[in-house]
């Protein structure tokens, strides 16, 4: 999808008919501009509307990261050509910026951008009250002294995070946000399974947590390595099991090889996920916990 906004504000922002494009002159180097500022905006542009909640940030031809490359090449084009069509450039690099996560410093531009007499000042406006919502909600602290403490900061933070996303549902600004609360949802897991022996019934509340992550964010791009989050912590409980019951006579075939087959079907689902970049992750995982499985049933044969 494309936002042709931005492309024509560069004829409208005064550039005269027939002007010569403004080169780059011999700028050289990864992040060196294009020819002209049109090329610069052109891949910009197109992923402005990209769904990064349920699909990878877009990348050039060369694998980099192309709103980090089209921020480096529009600071360097200003930098070549001070003042030459300020507001385009300021709104360009706000809006990569806000991609980029840096909601801060996308709210300075987008305001800069509104201050002078161009068409894009309201848009800017727009742009900067919607920033500074994003940035407050960004800034507010993700942990505490302890692990309620860090929890209770996590959800109040997911607090104004869900917020947010349903303020702006249904625009191509959602997908950022559910970013950011799928993260925090995604710390506030990872925290429960780091300290579930010192929580109460905390291996179930540590599955819970998890499965939470799984079912909530099915859409998402991150889904396989929620799987397999969920997969890793039935491993480790199969391998506990096996630790508190070292005596032949109290270790359970059966028990056991349900806990591991938990795990094992987990790990097969994202082992056997075409395109998934934790398919050989999850390959590596599900070949060692299988060995582990036949080498503890082999002990207690």
């Amino acid at each position: 999808m494309r936002t042709p906004v931005v492309l024509l504000a560069v004829v409208l922002a005064g550039v005269a008919p027939g002007a010569p494009p403004a080169h780059a002159g011999d700028a050289t180097g990864a992040y060196a501009p294009y020819e002209d500022l049109l090329e610069v905006l052109g891949d910009l542009t197109w992923h402005l509307r990209d769904d990064v909640y349920r699909f990878p940030p877009p990348k050039d031809p060369t694998g980099h990261d192309l709103y980090q490359l089209s921020l480096r090449r529009l600071e360097n084009w200003d930098k070549r050509y001070p003042g030459r069509l300020r507001d385009v450039t300021l709104f360009a690099r706000a809006e990569a910026l806000e991609h980029l996560q840096e909601y801060a410093k996308a709210a300075d531009l987008y305001r800069q951008a509104a201050a002078l007499p161009s068409s894009l000042a309201m848009r800017a406006r727009d742009g900067a009250e919607r920033a500074d919502a994003y940035a407050a909600a960004a800034a507010l602290p993700e942990t505490g002294p302890d692990v309620d403490a860090t929890l209770g900061a996590l959800r109040r933070k997911l607090d104004a995070w869900g917020k947010i996303v349903d303020r702006w549902t249904g625009t191509p600004f959602e997908a950022a946000a559910l970013v950011e609360e799928e993260r925090l949802e995604r710390i506030a897991a990872s925290e429960v399974v780091e300290n579930r022996r010192a929580l109460e019934d905390g291996n179930t509340v540590a599955e819970r947590s998890l499965r939470f992550l799984v079912e909530k964010h099915a859409e998402s791009k991150n889904l396989p390595a929620h799987i397999l989050r969920l997969a890793d912590l039935y491993a480790d409980l199969a391998r506990d099991y096996v630790a508190a019951h070292e005596r032949p006579l109290d270790f359970d075939q059966e028990e056991f090889v349900r806990e591991a087959d938990r795990a094992l079907d987990a790990y097969r689902k994202v082992a056997t996920w075409d395109g998934s970049p934790d398919k050989p992750e999850a390959q590596a995982r599900f070949a060692a916990l299988d060995a582990y499985k036949t080498s503890v049933l082999g002990r207690y044969k």
